[in-house]
């Protein structure tokens, strides 16, 4: 077993543990974040949007950011909800609509997470190396959302009728 897979694992078992904890929400998606932040030196950023409605509201992450609500269709963000598909952005200066968190960000991740077959967040990840993310870290992400889906939908839930 090759070392990343060893990591995977072990943060998926991390994850687990979390999830399955009688932690509230917040703190559990505060610690999932970390954790997979932690586990990446070359990620600068890493946060989770929940989806309110139609905005994208900011919740656990590891730093403070700009934007703390994006509008569906907006930024890089905004976009993986109005297309439902990933963000895998090499280049941000490429990017028309991009809504810049740190002028030192030279490339994003945007990783959905569905419930139930629904968006109900997204995991937003930022470096400051352009090309600085794989379908690994991709399928990564996806797995971790997988894992805290409910999680995630509960405390966006909690946001709507709060």
């Amino acid at each position: 077993m090759s070392e990343k897979t060893g990591l995977r694992e072990d943060l998926r078992s991390e994850v687990e543990a979390l999830v399955g904890s009688g932690a509230p929400d917040e703190e559990v998606l505060n610690e999932v974040v970390r954790r997979v932040h932690e586990a990446h030196p070359t990620w600068d950023w890493s946060g989770i949007y929940l989806l309110v409605g139609d905005i994208l509201i900011l919740g656990p992450r590891t730093a403070p950011a700009d934007h703390s609500r994006i509008a569906i269709g907006e930024g890089v963000c905004g976009t993986a909800v109005s297309e439902d598909c990933n963000q895998v952005i090499e280049d941000v200066r490429e990017v028309e609509n991009y809504l810049a968190c740190s002028i030192h960000t030279r490339s994003e991740l945007v990783v959905l997470i569905r419930d139930a077959g629904k968006i109900v967040g997204e995991f937003d990840i930022d470096s400051d190396t352009v090309g600085a993310f794989t379908q690994e870290d991709e399928a990564l992400l996806e797995e971790m959302g997988a894992l805290i889906s409910g999680r995630v939908a509960s405390l966006a839930g909690s946001c709507e009728s709060g």
